[in-house]
């Protein structure tokens, strides 16, 4: 009899657990932040009166600060504001008849913003719940030429509108985006790319080594920060992966952490033989065809999952400041099942 009402005691415990026992699904309802409003830098651009390109200039350089500077130099990479051939280039691009198809593209695809500035809200009331000192970056949308999806510059969150008109866009055929890349490249993938970009920024590299280990556990902070800013996305989304790559993953995940193991893989310096497991494509080669990209981050993202799940009382913001991967792998005891 005792054993028995010892378990039914336990029940409730076991049930809260299994049900409520998520700590990353936290109430922000009480998180005040000012509303996220999006200014269209590529609006401004694509009604501007290429005979005032002057006029122009100083007006966005008053809207979006050091930003149109960026911008011009750096991201479609026009030369420079204060460069001779500027209002030249400045004219062409905005002029360009496959540019201004594009532009057409992005205003039918994206005739306001208030899905993505209502997202983008949730994922900086989630940020301010964990690091409320922090400040939160402004937010504008552009048209890079096909040249960067999302930048994070001068505190300013820039979102290529361009490069999230869905996979299939005629755009992406023509400009021979690799299929692995253009599947991802649709309207859900626009919050969750911005908000990985934006807090790898925010966070950059601080680990203590430059190992193949300090590497895919400083990527798997970084998607443990993502989960917690997007709660409610699945793994597919936040990892760009497709269901069965993901699926991959999981079920062959002791076999890739012994391969990783047995060829001495974790303390390698090897730039070249890091890439192998973390670089972007169709699939890692050192495995199968039917194997996901960058499993190593992948596998990194695993450790430190594990390490948070068994130290409840570590805050995400000690988390994002340990620089000490062998250590983090160790309290994890991250041991994959076969």
């Amino acid at each position: 009899m005792k054993q028995v009402v010892k378990y039914i005691l336990l029940l409730p415990l076991f049930f809260l657990m299994a049900c409520g026992g998520d700590p990353l699904n936290v109430d922000v309802s009480s998180v005040n932040i000012a509303p996220v409003t999006i200014d269209r830098l590529e609006q401004d651009m694509f009604v501007a009166d290429t005979n005032d390109i002057s006029g122009f200039t100083k007006k966005m350089e008053v809207k979006y600060g050091r930003f149109y500077s960026v911008f011009i130099s750096t991201i479609i990479n026009n030369g420079g504001v204060a460069d001779s051939s500027y209002a030249f280039r400045l004219k062409q691009f905005i002029s360009d008849k496959d540019m201004k198809d594009v532009y057409s593209n992005c205003v039918a695809f994206y005739p306001d913003l208030k899905e993505v500035e209502g997202s983008l809200e949730d994922v900086f009331k989630h940020y301010k719940y964990y690091f409320p000192q922090k400040n939160l970056p402004n937010v504008v949308s552009m048209m890079s030429g096909f040249n960067q999806s999302t930048v994070y510059v001068d505190s300013t969150l820039a979102l290529g509108l361009e490069m999230y008109l869905g996979h299939d866009n005629k755009f992406y055929q023509m400009l021979g985006m690799p299929r692995y890349r253009s599947l991802f490249m649709n309207k859900e993938n626009l919050v969750p790319d911005a908000t990985r970009i934006w807090v790898m920024n925010e966070f950059p590299y601080n680990m203590d080594k430059n190992d193949f280990l300090s590497e895919i556990v400083y990527m798997g902070k970084i998607m443990y920060l993502t989960d917690a800013l997007l709660p409610h996305v699945n793994d597919t989304v936040k990892m760009q992966y497709t269901q069965k790559q993901l699926d991959y993953c999981t079920q062959n995940e002791f076999n890739v952490w012994s391969y990783f193991a047995a060829q001495k893989l974790l303390y390698t310096t090897d730039h070249a033989e890091i890439m192998k497991y973390t670089a972007d494509g169709p699939f890692t080669a050192a495995f199968s065809k039917e194997s996901a990209p960058r499993i190593g981050y992948w596998i990194g993202w695993q450790i430190v999952r594990q390490y948070m799940n068994n130290h409840p009382e570590i805050t995400i913001s000690q988390l994002m400041e340990e620089k000490d991967a062998q250590m983090l792998l160790t309290k994890s005891k991250y041991k994959p099942k076969k």
